[in-house]
């Protein structure tokens, strides 16, 4: 077995036949299938069940409700294939979708094969994609690996075709219990381990927005917390990687940025939980990075000083 295709399933299906019809068209045929229904309410777990009985590759497993980083480890451990991609249950992929991955590793022998997406919004469809080539992990194509960050290529699980022995080796697994950004963590644990990235520009997987007011609809979540959080986590790996071109150190700056504008413009927050979310950890990484930043508001400079809370408070309202 080449590939092993997981896909966590759970109340989506509206959706869910569409996404197993696609795998089934694959024009790539050593794989199979690992439904993960993770306590689904709808009818989602029959149509597993139904697609099961009619192609031996797709094996379903029925679990309580657990959230998608048990459904995905669950299908890591059941996983036979030299191989293993990632699908979500309410998208769907082009027919060439595995044999480009596939065909990718093969030719250059890499250690994660990392392919485009089409955005599926309501209204209109874009394409995301990054330079085609060889990436090595490191300072000597920090510009690469950066494209591929601020494309949030590496973000997610979909897209990639993992080997399965770096995960299982060394007992990679998506973290139980995090509400946002367990694919990043996933991700940034897998690089430990490898060296180089190939990426291909081909956009044949379709990464479904069901609506703009969702948390899937944008890159990122409006949560501090979970924004800055993520932000230490990517900038921890960047250090220990030796990625420090000036491409890099400006990304992580205009990152750490955006969070501060987020913090204070997109959340109705109190004078003390914007003073709270102004740690002296956090004002000293903004002033570390202050150099690298693209212009910002002035008021949002002057919030580094700790006296002007009470602004930002105000311009908060005023947006609203």
């Amino acid at each position: 077995m080449e590939i092993s295709v997981i896909i966590p399933v759970y109340n989506t299906e509206a959706y869910l036949e569409e996404c197993l019809d696609s795998v089934i068209a694959q024009q790539f045929e050593d794989w199979e299938c690992l439904l993960i229904d993770d306590g689904s309410n709808d009818r989602s777990s029959s149509i597993c069940d139904l697609y099961a009985s009619r192609d031996g590759r797709f094996k379903v497993f029925h679990i309580v409700n657990s959230g998608v980083s048990a459904a995905r480890n669950l299908g890591i451990e059941h996983a036979s294939g030299t191989y293993i991609a990632f699908i979500d249950s309410d998208d769907t992929v082009a027919k060439s979708y595995l044999s480009r991955l596939y065909e990718a590793m093969m030719q250059v022998d890499a250690e994660l094969i990392v392919g485009g997406m089409k955005l599926v919004r309501p209204l209109a469809t874009e394409i995301n994609t990054a330079t085609q080539g060889l990436v090595i992990i490191g300072s000597e194509d920090s510009n690469r690996f950066v494209e591929l960050n601020r494309k949030f290529l590496l973000y997610g699980p979909v897209v990639k075709l993992y080997h399965s022995y770096i995960i299982k080796s060394n007992n990679i697994r998506f973290p139980s219990g995090v509400q946002y950004g367990e694919d990043l963590i996933f991700n940034l644990e897998y690089l430990k381990y490898v060296t180089n990235i190939f990426v291909i520009n081909t956009a044949d997987y379709n990464y479904r927005i069901l609506s703009e007011g969702s948390l899937s609809s944008s890159a990122h979540s409006r949560n501090f917390a979970n924004n800055y959080t993520q932000w230490k986590i990517i900038c921890s790996f960047f250090k220990r990687k030796k990625i420090n071109s000036s491409n890099a150190q400006i990304y992580l700056s205009n990152r750490l940025w955006g969070i501060a504008y987020d913090l204070v413009m997109s959340n109705k927050l109190s004078v003390k939980e914007i003073k709270n979310a102004f740690s002296i950890e956090f004002l000293n990484d903004l002033r570390a990075f202050n150099k690298y930043t693209i212009p910002i508001p002035s008021w949002l400079r002057m919030g580094m000083s700790g006296k002007f809370y009470r602004l930002m408070w105000l311009i908060q309202r005023r947006a609203k």
